[in-house]
């Protein structure tokens, strides 16, 4: 959705790298000149995803003030907290599917989906209810839709966050929404726009690309079954399976926007003062110069330098360590309880999403399921 958008897009590793470091460059959707020119409607479905007031689209010390409110979710406890939920869930899932053997499931529904939803809603506070509700938003944000469905999805994100936040001032817990709440309350300077758009960042950023990414873990160990088979007899250790799905199978294809605050030369171009890039991870990840020829190739062997699956810099993820948790968790899980497993598909429909890379569904068959203590 991005074709009837003059962009230019980061592609390459050192670039990319450097412009997320760079302070001529802004996240502030106010920088973009043809959005303020009214040459953009804030309702196109590509400004819409910019066009909030929140952690991602501010900088210098707004930034920092956002961001210092939402990582008291994401401390290394918090997270270590987490585990035994992740663990549990994860079980269960598996156990779910282990009740029916040899039979031919979408893991991408049955597993990726209710996992990461199910730990995003135990640290943010979401109820079990609101889960449809929040995949139908998150889909449209990411699909992209005319201007009318873009209007009609913030409107229901406007109501459904400012219910959220209504129920927990009433019933305070121990979640995240609950503290950003109280820090509302407290006079934190959080506007209610800030409450709303960061909240609504979390439900974006918190399981789509999470779920996104550990399919597209799935689908790569499934097509090349002699990294798969290093992993499981402990030739490679799980964290560095994670590392590279992560590097070379990311789930963040590209990101809006960075915003030129001032004429910049990168790349070899000029990029105006005011004018839009497009942040492809994807393709940085596998910039040849700096992963080397192989650097499309998917090898656990192989030993890669830091990559971009979380970000960089000032804006790299916060949930970094819960992704890394939750990928290991699940993947080798799925892949010890079901020696057998195997695409059903062997090029299974992509999601329709400029922004995500990964299958729509990913239909595999189980085979016979190891007992739970193997």
């Amino acid at each position: 959705m991005v074709a009837d958008l003059e962009v230019w897009a980061l592609t390459g590793d050192e670039e990319l790298r450097s412009a997320l470091n760079d302070p001529r460059f802004r996240r502030n959707w106010r920088t973009w000149k043809a959005l303020n020119a009214g040459q953009i409607p804030p309702d196109h479905p590509v400004a819409a995803m910019v066009h909030l007031d929140n952690m991602l689209t501010a900088d210098g010390d707004e930034h920092r003030r956002l961001r210092g409110l939402i990582s008291q979710a994401f401390t290394p406890r918090r997270i270590e907290a987490l585990r035994p939920a992740v663990e549990q869930i994860t079980g269960e899932l598996l156990d779910r599917l282990a009740e029916r053997p040899d039979a031919t499931v979408d893991l991408k529904e049955e597993l990726a989906y209710p996992l990461s939803i199910a730990v995003f809603s135990e640290l943010f506070g979401f109820e079990r209810s609101d889960h449809d509700r929040m995949r139908a938003m998150v889909a449209t944000a990411f699909s992209g839709g005319s201007p009318e469905e873009v209007r009609r999805m913030r409107a229901e994100v406007d109501a459904f966050l400012s219910e959220l936040v209504e129920v927990k001032r009433a019933h305070p817990g121990p979640d995240m929404t609950s503290a950003l709440v109280a820090a509302r309350e407290e006079g934190d300077r959080l506007s209610d726009a800030e409450l709303r758009d960061t909240l609504w960042l979390m439900v974006t950023a918190g399981f789509e690309t999470t779920a996104s990414a550990l399919v597209n873990g799935i689908r790569t160990l499934l097509d090349h079954r002699d990294q798969l088979a290093l992993a499981r007899t402990g030739k490679v250790a799980w964290p560095a399976v994670v590392e590279e799905v992560l590097r070379h199978s990311t789930s963040v294809a590209v990101l809006p926007f960075l915003f030129a605050g001032e004429d910049v030369e990168i790349g070899g171009v000029t990029v105006r003062e005011g004018e839009p890039l497009l942040l492809a991870y994807l393709a940085a990840n596998l910039d040849t110069r700096r992963y080397g020829e192989s650097a499309e190739e998917f090898d656990l062997t192989e030993e890669r330098p830091r990559h971009l699956g979380l970000g960089h810099g000032p804006h790299t993820c916060l949930g970094a360590a819960l992704a890394r948790m939750e990928l290991q968790t699940a993947m080798e899980g799925l892949f010890l309880r079901f020696p057998d497993l195997a695409l059903a598909e062997e090029r299974p429909q992509e999601l329709p999403s400029v922004f995500i890379h990964s299958p729509l569904t990913l239909p595999a068959r189980l085979g016979t399921a190891a007992p739970a203590s193997a």
